[in-house]
């Protein structure tokens, strides 16, 4: 007895010493661990007009591309060069595919390579039966409230004009970058961007370009976000989940609803469908995931240090604690959901051809091939014919050691001294996709404060940036180009 107590004593005290080990040895990836005091910037008026006027015209991009609003796109290149001609003066411009816009600022040594920030200029459209829940016109371009209100203020014209803003103030103070930067600015992000970025990132391929890294949309400095922490986290996307969408099609006999035979196509589709929901992926923390835990982590206070320092014991509880909102689930999981149903003509007629689609997000540690193969393995039924739709594969991951994060976690110590920086997996899709050839490390970033319920407002009721926010975006990109080496 006393041989097992004693083997039992050991065994406790050794846990106990690998638990202290690991969490003393568990540093901060900070510049600064101390919590710094928000920065006042002074609120510039010029540039809240510049981003109220954006606002109001309507550049709005719509699944049927047949619908092209080329005033708008000519509308908005003519307002930019109204506003900002010291820009269009001292950069090199090129209209891409008529709609996108391409500027070089030249730098000192072009025998390094450039960096390349991205925007897009459209916007989604407003759903008719939610604009009487809008504060303000979604077109208004309102300045109330302590924010600047409409669609596009936080998806993407407030990145893309406080780039302009920022480049506006370097022009003036004469400045120019030790290497050459490239802004790009898509025209149909929302709707994949096959006529904006695409014909952009073939631009360059032709042009032999490759890039020190890339910068496009993506995390922001969130508030109440991330699980346990009181500080805000400036997320930074240095990966991205791929995106594939599965027809699931059933033509079965169809005829008078009075006499259905025993399973009808719907019948298979919808049973089919429910194999699907009811058999998600197993989940996991992939190597992104995991490298986000430790640079949050190591800001936890005890005991919470100790359990993300020690995740070769404690990992259940985390993923236990990130699957209770939509968010962390999709962090863990290749998600699915059913988003188009198309069935039957009348409500006595039973239909012979059904349609279902199912859009995918995928973790990086996986392809689109597999996650069909896996669909058709759990459906396993031959009446059911899955074709594959739209697709693009999962990034790379880019690097938290490399110039861009370094650059990057630079800036935002500097300009939001009270959050801490952390990289992240970007759930959703953006035009970055489309120049991951072109550059080894891809940065997904929009420098701008964010709670759970301005987040709700991108593709949303009331979009709004913050007036304080937006002239910490614009002082976050002045203070990036001229960090850049």
């Amino acid at each position: 007895m006393k041989k097992i107590l004693f083997s039992f004593l050991f065994v406790f005290l050794l846990l106990v010493v690998t638990l202290f080990i690991k969490t003393a040895s568990f540093k901060s990836k900070q510049i600064s661990t101390a919590e710094g005091i928000r920065i006042d910037y002074p609120i510039d008026e010029a540039a809240v007009k510049h981003l109220s006027d954006a606002v109001k015209i309507n550049t709005v991009s719509f699944d049927d591309t047949t619908i092209v609003n080329q005033l708008a796109s000519d509308s908005f290149f003519a307002f930019l060069r109204t506003e900002y001609p010291s820009v269009f003066e001292n950069l090199e411009d090129t209209i891409i595919n008529k709609r996108s816009l391409l500027l070089k600022w030249k730098g000192k040594n072009e025998s390094i390579n450039p960096v390349i920030f991205y925007a897009h200029l459209d916007v989604v459209p407003i759903e008719e039966s939610t604009k009487a829940k809008w504060k303000y016109a979604p077109f208004s371009g309102n300045v109330a409230d302590g924010f600047i209100w409409g669609r596009g203020t936080l998806d993407d014209k407030g990145s893309l004009i406080a780039i302009f803003e920022a480049l506006k103030k370097m022009q003036h103070n004469q400045f120019i970058p030790s290497r050459t930067i490239y802004f790009a600015f898509g025209s149909d992000e929302e709707i994949g961007g096959s006529n904006g970025a695409k014909v952009i990132a073939e631009y360059f391929r032709q042009q032999k370009t490759r890039f020190e890294f890339y910068l496009d949309e993506g995390g922001m400095v969130s508030r109440g976000l991330v699980p346990n922490m009181t500080r805000p986290v400036a997320l930074i996307g240095t990966a991205e989940k791929g995106y594939i969408t599965l027809d699931l099609t059933v033509n079965a006999k169809g005829g008078h609803s009075s006499h259905p035979d025993k399973e009808t196509a719907l019948d298979i589709l919808v049973s089919a469908v429910k194999k699907v929901h009811d058999n998600p992926e197993e989940r996991r923390a992939v190597a992104t995931v995991n490298e986000f835990m430790n640079f949050v982590g190591p800001e936890m206070s005890f005991p919470l240090k100790t359990v993300f320092a020690n995740r070769w014991l404690f990992e259940p509880l985390i993923l236990n604690e990130y699957e209770k909102s939509a968010e962390g689930l999709a962090l863990l999981r290749t998600t699915s959901a059913l988003t188009i149903m198309n069935a039957g003509l009348k409500e006595n007629v039973i239909p012979s051809l059904v349609n279902a689609k199912i859009n995918f997000r995928i973790l990086p540690d996986e392809n689109s091939d597999q996650v069909q193969q896996r669909v058709v393995k759990i459906v396993d039924d031959d009446r059911v014919k899955i074709t594959r739709g739209e697709v693009y594969e999962p990034s790379k991951q880019s690097s938290t050691t490399a110039l861009g994060f370094n650059l990057l976690q630079k800036t935002c110590a500097t300009i939001f001294p009270d959050a801490i920086v952390s990289p992240f997996l970007m759930l959703g899709s953006t035009d970055s996709k489309h120049f991951q050839d072109l550059t080894d490390n891809t940065y997904r970033f929009f420098p701008v404060r964010m709670d759970a319920e301005l987040l709700e407002t991108v593709h949303g009721i009331n979009e709004r940036i913050g007036v304080k926010d937006y002239m910490e975006t614009i002082a976050f990109y002045e203070s990036l180009f001229q960090s850049l080496e």
